[in-house]
Parts: structure tokens; C-alpha cells; sequence
């Protein structure tokens, strides 16, 4: 398992051990599924997806890490059900008068909650059962009990040792239906075989620069890119010419940002998702090299993590996405999450 000794040398602090990525991965069949939380509020909604109740379906997954931010003893209480009426006591505690003239709001929504406490309960119940099962693929990350804190940059730690090179993330809030295996996940995993050196994800967001000098520089870099971009195969069948030196290396052409001297901002949109041009990956259904989990967590980079830490937006997904987007001097890649049809003048269909 190379991916698991590169990642076991940089987890007990061997930095010289950090590597780029290989261009192409095309060898790799197998892949590791990584997921974070530090509470049970999300339990009902994981519960529901295929990724957990029907992992056996997922072709390749041989790993599924669920990263625990909290102490065991949460997680324990939880399928426990000690806890299952914390939030509900607490809300109506604070809350007499209002729930005493909302009896039927108030009851409705007792007996919803009541039903996520159960699902949650089972969950965590079912958490606990495969991670003592040396069979399943799930194992559960401790995060606290390795000396880390409560970080949303734990699930890229080098201390997970993932066995696979290919890491596929998701947010415990999914959304988990839109990423189902077969049409979309499997058509990722096969683009990021091809492009195993960026960062492959299917939500995307965008950065724009605040001046028009550098907003052009970004343009005229990403159309030549876009022009650099060659498919594996052409529709006849015959392999394509790879792009010329000159289309290459402009592929790779650096922006650069000066705020200081031209007072220029990076806006980060975050209601936006681009078709194209994306400049950011949210974590759900994104896939990264296990090499990158060295960089991230790298010494030399532990001001911008805690910069990301202590921002109110915790800009994890920036910090990650630039940053591998730097290292490697390429931008993401996308793929689609689904296909649409739109209805012509005529009365037929277009995709």
C-alpha cells in the first residue's frame, strides 16, 4: 500500500516525505471515502444515503473513514439515546411561553423530532457496530483522541492514513442524492484517473478579481487553457495530438495578485455555481490525491490554517482548493452532476 506508507511517514512528521501527485493515475481501481462530523444533528440525513446504507454497491470503495470531531463518549451517548431530548429540553426551557400557546406546532414537531432521535440513535448504533467489524470498510477517525482539536481541516489530516490514492469527500449535509455512483461518481473517479495532480469535484464555486487589469490577465490565462484541453479520444476513434509546448505552458500561466500595490480584493461568490471556470470546490463529492494531505497539513502553511479556522465563514474548502490549484498549477476540474434538457421554439428537446 504506497498510498498508506506516504501517508503514515507524513503523519508522524516526516515533511521531507511530501510529494506531488502523478499527472495520471490510470492504474488505480480503488478508492477511499471520507466523512466528517462532531454531532448527531446530520445522523438522519447520512443515514439515508446509499454511500452508508448500501456501501457494498459503491464498486471500488474498499475504505469509508468517518471522521469524529467530538469525544467518543458523544457518540456513545448518542446510540445510547441518552441524549436524544437535549436540544428539545433545552428549547423549551427557554421557550415556556411560546410553546404553551403553540400546543399543535409544538406536538407535530415533538413527534418529528422524536423520529430523527430514533433514525440518529440508530445510526450512531450501526457507527459503533461496523467500525468493531474488521470486514466493513467503515472505520471511524477519533480525531480528539490523536491531539487534534475540533477542525473541519482534520478530514484532509495525514494521520487518517488513507490506503487508496484516490480520496472522494462529502460534507455530513450531502447533498448525498446528487451524487449517486453509477451516473456521476463513477464518471468522476474515471476523470480524476486522467487528471490525478488537481483537485476533481462536481460543486463549484467562483472568484472573481475586484480590478479589470487582473480580471483580463485571469481571462486570457483561462481561455488558453481552455484551448489546451484535449479529450482522450476523439469522437472517430483515433487519439488526438497533444497540445503544443506554447498551449502547455500557458495552461499553467501564474496570475498574480497584488492587493497592497493596486488594492485589488478576490470575491468569493458563494450563491454561485459556475458551469465553467470554477475556482473553488466545495467538499461534497470532490476527489483529491492522497499526496496533498502532506501539503495541506505542512508546517510552513500553519498561519493560513489557522487564518481558516478562525474566520467566521471557516474557509477550509479556499484554503484547500488554492491551495492545490498552487501546487500543482492547474485549476480544478469539473464534472457534471446532471444532465438537462431545454425546450426549443419547435416543441423538441435540447441537452
Amino acid at each position: 500500500d504506497d498510498a498508506y506508507s506516504n501517508n503514515h511517514d507524513q503523519a508522524n512528521g516526516n515533511s521531507d516525505a511530501c510529494s506531488l501527485p502523478p499527472s495520471k493515475s490510470c492504474h488505480v481501481e480503488t478508492y477511499t471515502a471520507i466523512l466528517l462530523s462532531h454531532n448527531g444533528d446530520r445522523f438522519s440525513k447520512m443515514a439515508t444515503a446509499s454511500l452508508f446504507s448500501k456501501t457494498r454497491s459503491w464498486k471500488g470503495l474498499t475504505e469509508l473513514i468517518f471522521v469524529w470531531n467530538a469525544p467518543r463518549s458523544d457518540l456513545e451517548r448518542i446510540a445510547s439515546g441518552d441524549d436524544n431530548n437535549y436540544d428539545d429540553n433545552n428549547n423549551k426551557n427557554d421557550n415556556n411561553d411560546y410553546s404553551n400557546t403553540n400546543n399543535t406546532d409544538s406536538n407535530s414537531t415533538n413527534s418529528n423530532s422524536a423520529n430523527s432521535n430514533s433514525t440518529s440513535q440508530i445510526f450512531a448504533q450501526q457507527l459503533l457496530r461496523r467500525h468493531d467489524d474488521p470486514s466493513d470498510p467503515l472505520r471511524i477517525f477519533y480525531s480528539l483522541e490523536h491531539g487534534l482539536s475540533d477542525d473541519l481541516l482534520n478530514r484532509y489530516h495525514p494521520l487518517l492514513s488513507p490506503r487508496n490514492e484516490a480520496l472522494l469527500y462529502f460534507d455530513d449535509d450531502g447533498p448525498f442524492s446528487s451524487f449517486p455512483f453509477r451516473s456521476v461518481i463513477h464518471p468522476a473517479l474515471e476523470l480524476w484517473k486522467r487528471h490525478s495532480d488537481v483537485q476533481i469535484g462536481g460543486r463549484p464555486r467562483h472568484l472573481s478579481f475586484s480590478s479589470s487589469s487582473s480580471s483580463r490577465r485571469l481571462e486570457t490565462a483561462l481561455h488558453r487553457q481552455r484551448e489546451s484541453v484535449t479529450l482522450p479520444m476523439a469522437i472517430d476513434g483515433r487519439i488526438p495530438k497533444p497540445p503544443s509546448s506554447s498551449s502547455s505552458s500557458s495552461s499553467r500561466e501564474f496570475i498574480p495578485f497584488c492587493r497592497d500595490t493596486h488594492r485589488e480584493r478576490a470575491v468569493y461568490h458563494p450563491r454561485v455555481f459556475p458551469d465553467f471556470d470554477a475556482r473553488i470546490l466545495l467538499p461534497t463529492g470532490s476527489i483529491l490525491h492522497s499526496n496533498y494531505l502532506c501539503f495541506i497539513w505542512h508546517e510552513a502553511l500553519e498561519e493560513l490554517r489557522e487564518y481558516a479556522r478562525r474566520h467566521v465563514t471557516r474557509p477550509d474548502d479556499v484554503y484547500v482548493s488554492v491551495l492545490v490549484a498552487q501546487l500543482a498549477g492547474k485549476g480544478a476540474r469539473t464534472f457534471a452532476r446532471k444532465r438537462t434538457k431545454k425546450k426549443t421554439k419547435r416543441g423538441g428537446y435540447s441537452r
